[in-house]
This record gives structure tokens, C-alpha cells and sequence, in this order.
């Protein structure tokens, strides 16, 4: 496949979120606008109401390669967002996982040196592409031998986008985000434990849990994986790899409690068999992005799931009358 679209020399200013229509994407790209910053979203679905009104909307397809490079190809700095799957869904098809993820993403960054970008940031998962922890809290130097599909495929597109990236002269940044909440969960996706479990809660629908309860993970408020990414758009460093975690570990069972002080009647709770894939603790260490751009976390995890209670409430009043 030939670009069809010349080399850009010169800056655009022009940010492209590809899954900009998201939870994390569409916070991210209100917060880009409120830098002033000029945003493009490339999603499946219309975003100019979902991300505000001066994003410039693209409808695509991300496993045709023509649509994402016609996105990307003026923009400055191109934010990769998008992921089919979720753990769950991944080990269900992996093949699926496969061709719409690594295969897609290979088909268009070939070409970015016959783009404008001068920057991609890819968000990873931190959760996943670790595996079992050998040591807590997880650093960036911690080997990577993820037991899911979903971590695979995240950890292959991170080598992928290095190289060409990396040969092209490109700068790039791998964001490896925590267990991320907050307003504006698609919570029908099945990922979330905060979103799901309180929404769940809220109706008075039985909650399950997979395992004990007493499996561990830092929990990041959405506010803060924004203020993240707005560091990073403006680091020139050296590093290329970042964990962004709160760096404090939480049990589902602690989320439960919290979760009981703010709603009632409770629902009853269903403990189910642990999956494979899960990790029984998984704990960031994000001391690298502290350093390197004074980045701090400003939401503690009882502030962060009211706000996201709050929303929930609004949610449901708004849909159920």
C-alpha cells in the first residue's frame, strides 16, 4: 500500500486522539481543548457531542489503514487509544484480539514517516502487560510476561509502534495506565470494577466477584491520567516508558465498603472462581513520571469513586426519569 497524502514539514498544532469517543479519549480531548489545543478524534462513532463541540469529527474504520493515516496525516502528534478487546473478551478470541489490534495497527504505522507527526503516545496497560509480579510495587524495569491475550497484543503494538516510530525519527511515548475510573465509564464493555460494581449497585442488581475480593490494584481517577498525558505532550526527555498509577493498592473488597457508605439498601454479593488471567496483586510504581515531570496524582480513591457516584446518580435519573 502506497500513502496517498504528501510529507507535512512543518508543525500543525493539530493533536489526532484515535478512540477519541472513549472514556479515557473523550476526557482527554475536553482537557486538550481546554489547553487550546486544536483536537481531531478518529472513532466509529460521531464524538462532536461526546468530546465538545470544536473537536473535528472523523468517522473510520480502524482496520482500514487509509482512514487512520487520512486522520493522522496533517496532525503533529497522533494519541492511540484504541483497543478492541478487553482481558475477558481477548481470551475468549484471541484471533480476533490479534487481527483487529496488532495486524491493524501494523497496517498504517509503516507510513508515518510520510506524515506530519512529530509525536505518537500509545496507551498500554499496566495492568495486563506485567503478568504475575515479582516484585511490588511494579517499575517500568519489571519484566513483561503478560498471561492474557489483551497483554500480549498491548505489548506487541508497544514494540511495534518503538520501531517505527523509532526509524522514522519520530518521538514516541508509552503510557502503561493503571485500573483507570471515573465519570463517563462505557460501563456496557464489562471493564471497571468501580463503574460496573456501583452501577450495578445502584439497581440492586447482585454483584459478582471473581476470586476472593482480596486481589489487589492501584486505582487512577481519569482526571489524573489527563494531567498525565498533558505532561507528557510536553516532556523532551529521554525516557519513552511510563507507568501512571496512584501507587496505592486496593482490594475489590475494599471498594465494596467504601461503595456500602454511599449506597443503600445493598445489594447481595456472589463470589465466583477466579480467572486465569487474573493477577492476584498488581501495584504500580509511577515514581519514573514523578521525576521526570512532577507529575502528581491530585484524586484519592474515596473522593474519586463519590464523583463517579455522583455521575452514576445523574445517569440513572437522567435515563430512568
Amino acid at each position: 500500500m502506497k500513502a496517498d497524502f504528501q510529507r507535512f514539514p512543518t508543525s500543525t498544532g493539530l493533536v489526532t486522539v484515535l478512540g477519541g469517543a472513549g472514556f479515557m479519549g473523550s476526557h482527554l480531548c475536553r482537557g486538550l481543548l481546554s489547553r487550546g489545543q486544536r483536537v481531531r478524534v478518529f472513532d466509529r462513532v460521531e464524538s462532536s457531542a461526546i468530546c465538545g463541540g470544536s473537536v473535528e469529527s472523523v468517522v473510520g474504520d480502524v482496520t482500514q489503514p487509509q482512514e487512520v493515516l487520512a486522520a493522522i496525516s496533517d496532525a503533529e502528534v497522533v494519541v492511540d487509544l484504541i483497543h478492541t478487546t478487553v482481558p475477558g473478551s481477548s481470551m475468549k478470541d484471541p484471533v480476533f484480539d490479534v487481527a483487529t489490534n496488532v495486524i491493524s495497527k501494523v497496517s498504517w504505522l509503516p507510513y508515518l514517516a510520510e506524515t506530519a507527526v512529530r509525536k505518537v503516545i500509545y496507551v498500554s496497560s499496566g495492568g495486563t502487560v506485567y503478568g504475575l509480579p515479582q516484585s511490588i510495587p511494579i517499575t517500568e524495569k519489571h519484566p513483561t510476561d503478560p498471561i492474557c491475550s489483551y497483554g500480549i497484543t498491548k505489548l506487541t503494538i508497544e514494540k511495534y509502534v518503538a520501531m517505527y516510530a523509532g526509524s522514522a525519527g519520530i518521538d514516541f511515548r508509552i503510557l502503561r495506565p493503571s485500573n483507570v475510573y471515573g465519570p463517563g465509564q462505557q460501563l456496557h464493555l464489562g471493564q471497571g470494577v468501580i463503574g460496573v460494581l456501583a452501577a450495578k449497585a445502584m439497581r440492586g442488581h447482585k454483584l459478582e466477584i471473581w476470586g476472593s475480593g482480596d486481589e489487589q490494584r492501584d486505582y487512577l481517577f481519569v482526571d489524573d491520567l489527563v494531567d498525565a498525558f498533558h505532561k507528557i505532550l510536553d516532556y523532551e526527555g529521554p525516557e519513552r516508558i511510563f507507568n501512571v498509577s496512584s501507587g496505592k493498592g486496593h482490594s475489590v473488597n475494599d471498594i465494596v465498603c467504601l461503595l456500602r457508605t454511599h449506597l443503600t439498601p445493598f445489594p447481595p454479593i456472589q463470589y465466583a472462581d477466579s480467572r486465569d488471567f487474573d493477577v492476584p496483586v498488581n501495584i504500580l510504581d509511577s515514581s519514573l513520571l514523578r521525576r521526570t515531570t512532577s507529575w502528581v496524582p491530585q484524586v484519592d480513591l474515596k473522593t474519586g469513586l463519590a464523583r463517579t457516584i455522583e455521575w452514576l446518580k445523574h445517569q440513572l435519573e437522567v435515563h430512568c426519569g
